[in-house]
């Protein structure tokens, strides 16, 4: 676990002092300042509060468990070093999902491939949030949803990091352009016109891959 969010024999890892209340009970501001205080077994809260959050926010970008775990710790790490800076513009939440952005956008950069394949059942999963009349009513048609779903991720993976990021923030989990300029540390002009040409290469890719299941007719 991290050396920052471990907890200490001096930590408060027992009874809390009188008249303090418990760390479970803790509002977001008032853990937040503990934890900009220094104190260690607030960190550790906070920790464990989100861990799980930050793990799902990076495999729904990345698709990818194999480096997961030292992903989490990178995006602790990052955010106990500029906890210090947050001020409570954005949710606690929200600011997290901004390092975890930015985190899985570095390694897609670095990884000098095109990241792997996200599992289809990812979005199979968020599509059967929806109403129970928007789900397939016959195998035929579960087998067609995922073969969709299949050439979307295909194509997605095919963008520059950049536009992929966007178009998976905006089309994929319905974030707004404001918001999607700030997870991404940009503006929403910006966004806009990235969306715009990720959105035309997305599509050009899947008329390919419609062409080469057809054939390969011009």
């Amino acid at each position: 676990m991290l050396s920052l969010v471990a907890k200490h024999p001096s930590d408060a890892s027992g009874p809390t002092r009188s008249g303090e209340r418990p760390l479970q009970s803790l509002e977001e501001r008032e853990l937040v300042a503990r934890c900009k205080a220094n104190n260690r077994a607030a960190q550790d809260e906070l920790y464990h509060r989100f861990r799980r959050v930050v793990a799902a926010n990076l495999y729904r970008v990345l698709g990818d468990r194999g480096e997961l775990e030292d992903l989490v710790q990178e995006v602790f790490v990052i955010a106990f070093r500029g906890l210090a800076n947050f001020r409570h513009e954005a949710q606690l939440a929200t600011w997290l999902y901004r390092i975890c952005v930015n985190v899985a956008f570095g390694r897609m950069r670095s990884r000098g491939r095109r990241p792997p394949p996200i599992a289809v059942a990812d979005l199979e999963q968020a599509s059967n949030q929806s109403s129970a009349t928007d789900r397939p009513k016959s195998p035929e048609r579960a087998l067609e949803r995922r073969e969709d779903q299949a050439r979307v991720y295909a194509a997605l993976e095919q963008l520059p990091p950049k536009k992929r990021i966007v178009l998976y923030l905006h089309e994929i989990e319905g974030r707004d352009l404001t918001e999607i300029a700030y997870l991404v540390d940009s503006n929403p002009v910006t966004v806009r016109t990235r969306l715009f040409y990720a959105r035309r290469e997305f599509y050009k890719i899947l008329t390919g891959q419609a062409g080469a299941a057809g054939g390969g007719e011009p």
